[in-house]
């Protein structure tokens, strides 16, 4: 916490175009905002100071949150009437962020200014994470190819629809995105290593398995991609899943949980992984992150020839990062908030539901004999 500015704004990130095609082998690197204008008091202060603004709304703004904040968390006001601008500020925070630490663990105090607010105490809360939500699509591209599975895969387009148009879960025939290339590096890989490997009948089965999986999962990925994008897809998500009709207890795994994907997006239609992250204001200094564009995507399989491999490569490129995009909840003291119950109640569903789905998947995702 000693190196983030005590003054922070907010800024919004894009979301990278997405579009079929074979990227690069190593994808850009994700960042954070930089926020090097905005930090005016995370230095040794001086009789006066460069911050261009209202001093005065400055300090009201901040007192005020002061006091609601220290309402709010039953703490004594520290006492700042005999120390100077822009010192009294600086001292409440230092003692504000160790006392609401002891309150919330990994919680973390920072004065917020954004375009209505210059001085305004706020505590920022981080979803955890569990791990990596990598969702398999080879089961349903086969349910996809196989007479009398339509149904199946008519629901089970509808989530994916869901999940990549609204939430923003990256598939990984997107020309740029991280799981793209992976998959242009393991294919890049199998092409430089051709006719190193012994001759043998067992080489030359292994190596033309590799090829016809990366073939088949490339076609697969442009056919899968085009038809979770479409609109309509997700237009119709709640007819086909209100629709479904389960005939056995593998069938009302899948209606189950349809129906409280449906109920989830009922809830925030227009809610997404990424709109409540904001690294940059816990970590301004931290120029590599692991990014929910990362940590989150549709892939081709756990369980194929090159699963050991794209463990290997997707932990070697994460393990040495520090900083992981979580979501987060900020609370602004402006005025004394609802209580934190139920923060991140849309989190906590997106991804217990990922997971349900990515095991669902799992179970039916194996090579054929």
């Amino acid at each position: 916490m000693e190196n983030a500015p005590i003054i922070c704004r907010i800024n919004k990130g894009l979301r990278p175009p997405a579009r079929c095609g074979r990227g690069k082998a190593k994808p850009p690197a994700e960042r954070t905002t930089r926020n090097g204008n905005s930090g005016f008091l995370n230095t040794s202060f001086t009789p006066v100071f460069g911050y261009e603004g209202n001093r005065n709304r400055q300090e009201r703004e901040f007192k005020n949150s002061l006091h609601n904040l220290c309402e709010y968390y039953q703490l004594a006001v520290p006492d700042l009437e005999m120390v100077t601008y822009p010192h009294n500020i600086y001292q409440a925070w230092t003692y504000l962020q160790e006392q609401v630490g002891l309150k919330e663990k990994g919680s973390h105090l920072i004065i917020l200014e954004d375009k209505t607010k210059k001085a305004v105490l706020s505590v920022i809360n981080t979803f955890d994470l569990n791990g990596l939500y990598y969702i398999p699509v080879r089961a349903y591209w086969k349910w996809w190819n196989t007479k009398g599975q339509e149904k199946i895969t008519e629901l089970v387009t509808a989530l994916f629809a869901y999940l990549h148009q609204v939430t923003g879960v990256p598939f990984y025939s997107e020309n740029g995105s991280f799981m793209d290339g992976q998959y242009e590096t393991l294919d890049t890989w199998m092409q430089e290593t051709e006719g190193e490997e012994a001759d043998d009948d067992e080489n030359k089965a292994w190596r033309e398995k590799r090829e016809n999986t990366m073939y088949e999962l490339r076609q697969a990925g442009c056919h899968i991609l085009r038809r979770i994008q479409e609109p309509c897809i997700l237009k119709n998500m709640e007819k086909v899943i209100t629709h479904y009709r389960h005939a056995d207890n593998w069938e009302l795994e899948w209606e189950l949980l349809g129906i409280e994907f449906l109920q989830l997006y009922r809830q925030y239609p227009k809610r997404s992984i990424h709109d409540n992250i904001h690294t940059q204001l816990i970590y301004p200094a931290e120029d590599e992150t692991i990014s929910a564009y990362q940590y989150t995507g549709f892939y081709w399989s756990g369980k194929d020839c090159f699963a050991d491999d794209l463990d290997e490569m997707i932990n070697s490129t994460l393990q040495e990062i520090a900083v992981v995009e979580e979501p987060n909840a900020i609370r602004s003291f402006e005025k004394i908030p609802d209580s934190g119950e139920g923060v991140f109640s849309y989190e906590k569903k997106l991804f217990e539901l990922m997971e349900r789905l990515r095991d669902l998947l799992n179970e039916y995702d194996h090579e054929d004999e």
